[in-house]
């Protein structure tokens, strides 16, 4: 006797959930999402039980979030988001779209450096001429303030190295030593770190991402770290002396 042929187990399909359950779990209002779906950022229901009532794929949650985020953090227009990303539901960044972007910075690193001279004072000159020790020349080593280069007694610092070793000097020559000693550097760095960083993002999803632009990337990277320098000195003097004023009340 022939036994009964076992019905094939259906593949589990994905999560469908309402709108508003859609809305509740991606913390973005209903009507901004019916937005992303018209835009063609979100698939469409995948199931219609009636005209008012829609099922949707439950992970497109996660996608709301991230273009949600990339509109709010990085000031992108949905047409830029929908071109990163990878096809809905997904909420990741297209693999091409990141190579692409990384060698594009890559590219870029020669253009925005700094390249001073590439003269190399030696550790024991240095510590001579701008009245460092060897103790606090290497925690700004340790640090990653300044970079020795070479080895055994030729080994010295050069480039912007030395700029940053005469700020130190000056502040010694002030008077002002004990209060602003060399390891206030360490901290200025970190912070300096977090400002690259959100350069590097805002350039990244606004420039690389962009279309037509007026003139070359590199071209847009030089002016870019030069109208930066100026916008962080002047944002920072509006708001330093108000902080300082409400220190002192």
């Amino acid at each position: 006797m022939a036994r009964p042929k076992r019905a094939k187990a259906k593949k589990p399909g994905p999560e469908l959930i309402k709108m508003s359950e859609l809305a509740r779990r991606s913390g973005v209002p209903a009507p901004t999402i019916k937005h992303y779906i018209r835009e063609g950022l979100l698939a469409g229901p995948d199931v219609r039980t009636s005209r008012n009532m829609a099922y949707y794929d439950a992970r497109m949650a996660n996608r709301i979030r991230v273009i949600k985020d990339l509109q709010a953090e990085r000031f992108l227009p949905l047409r830029v988001i929908g071109e990163l990303l990878e096809p809905p539901p997904s909420d990741r960044i297209r693999a091409d779209r990141e190579r692409a972007q990384r060698r594009a910075l890559t590219a870029l690193a020669p253009a925005i450096e700094v390249r001073p001279s590439s003269a190399r004072r030696k550790r024991s000159e240095v510590m001579k001429t701008f009245g460092l020790t060897r103790a606090e020349l290497a925690t700004l080593e340790k640090a990653g303030v300044l970079e020795l280069v070479g080895d055994g007694e030729t080994a010295g610092y050069a480039g912007i190295d030395l700029r940053l070793l005469d700020i130190l000097a000056e502040v010694r020559r002030l008077g002002l030593g004990d209060v602003f000693p060399a390891s206030v550097a360490e901290p200025y760095l970190a912070a300096v770190r977090k400002l690259a960083e959100l350069e590097i993002d805002i350039f990244r999803h606004r420039v690389l991402s962009a279309g037509a632009l007026p003139m070359s990337v590199p071209e847009i990277a030089r002016h870019a770290v030069e109208l930066g320098e100026r916008l962080v000195v002047s944002l920072r003097a509006k708001v330093l002396p108000a902080m300082l004023e409400g220190l002192a009340r």
